[in-house]
């Protein structure tokens, strides 16, 4: 039987606001957002061949192996993808990520290699899956998911489905993930979230826009990530961290400092790699920050 190698790019995201606006019924949280794929990120690669029995079958390797599962966002994307494409014939597919996106930090890994996969075997058996269907698939894995099956800066509202393309965004990062984890559940459901934050109109970002320093100054005064005060309230360790990191970063004029998502990485955004280059240095010399990672690297281009 013939085997087909199929791999590709898997990037992380960061989010330069984060406004959580209310609550359906179904406990799901309404959010507002900037998402950005930025240049750090984990290679996906999934080997596909034809398979000689009566069902679609999943195998892994690589790092995601100690996730059970039926938890593995990767394998449930493929499954998901099967059963919506109902072809005629049966396959094997082996799925192996290489992980250098830390987990548990905010920065959408899961999601990503989730769409990826997506992406990937809709390709490879010539998009037998309607976009829009595709889309409904990725936002029941999870919410941020279908932003990775386009993979562009946008502007995401809703649960995760509304995505309006954002273009024109750059900028140099440090991204630093301290050596602690942040529950995103307990984030959601600590009774300090503030779920009631005014909806922001994309419109207000069109004049800031045309500069992205002018875009990063508007985000520092009039946004925020709600997430990030209750974190800071609940873990001690990491307010501490992200002062530490902070101090450090602050003397290199960084356009933007945030947490990302439900964190625990935090981000520092520079229009030069000169200046992101001086704050990684800052940041390995800080010897409170020694037990974290940290990466250097870009907002994607759209």
């Amino acid at each position: 039987m013939i085997t087909t190698c199929l791999s590709a790019f898997s990037p992380a995201k960061i989010n330069l606001f984060l406004h959580v606006t209310g609550r359906r019924d179904d406990g799901y949280h309404l959010l507002q957002s900037i998402f950005c794929p930025i240049t750090l990120g984990d290679l996906v690669k999934i080997e596909i061949t034809e398979s000689e029995g009566s069902e679609n079958n999943i195998r892994r390797q690589g790092d995601l192996t100690h996730i059970p599962e039926q938890q593995d966002l990767t394998v449930r994307a493929c499954q998901a993808f099967y059963q919506e494409a109902r072809l005629p014939r049966f396959f094997d597919n082996l799925i192996q990520v290489n992980k250098t996106i830390p987990e548990q930090a905010g920065l959408g890994g899961g999601s990503s290699n989730a769409a990826t996969v997506l992406r990937l075997l809709q390709e490879y058996h010539g998009n037998p899956v309607s976009s829009t269907r595709l889309a409904d698939i990725a936002l029941l894995l999870g919410a941020d998911v279908p932003f990775f099956l386009q993979d562009k800066s946008a502007f995401v509202e809703g649960i995760g489905e509304t995505i309006t393309p954002f273009p024109g965004i750059s900028g140099h990062l440090i991204v630093y993930k301290p050596p602690l984890s942040c529950p995103t559940p307990k984030i959601f459901s600590d009774p300090q979230l503030t779920r009631n934050s005014s909806d922001v109109k994309i419109a207000v970002f069109d004049s800031a826009r045309r500069m992205n320093s002018e875009l990063m100054v508007f985000l520092k005064d009039n946004t925020r990530n709600a997430l990030q005060t209750v974190v800071s309230a609940n873990h001690p360790d990491w307010k501490y961290q992200l002062d530490v990191f902070s101090a450090c970063v602050e003397r290199f004029n960084p356009l933007l400092i945030r947490m990302s998502g439900s964190g625990s990485a935090m981000f520092a955004v520079f229009a030069s790699p000169n200046e992101s280059s001086k704050a990684v240095a800052a940041v390995a010399d800080a010897p409170e920050l020694q037990a974290g990672q940290w990466f250097e690297c870009k907002i994607k281009p759209h």
